[in-house]
């Protein structure tokens, strides 16, 4: 994400290394596992 005179981009296609990856991919394992724990109260 950039900001260019207050207005967010997206930036497309950002290497992303294999630490970087194990990092993301173990945060959005801890949120689906979160969101599983608190589904009942979502309805």
């Amino acid at each position: 994400m950039r900001v260019k005179d207050g207005t967010p981009n997206v930036v497309q296609n950002v290497p992303i290394n294999e630490f970087s990856r194990q990092k993301i991919d173990a945060s959005v394992n801890e949120l689906k596992e979160e969101k599983s724990l608190v589904s009942d109260l979502l309805k």
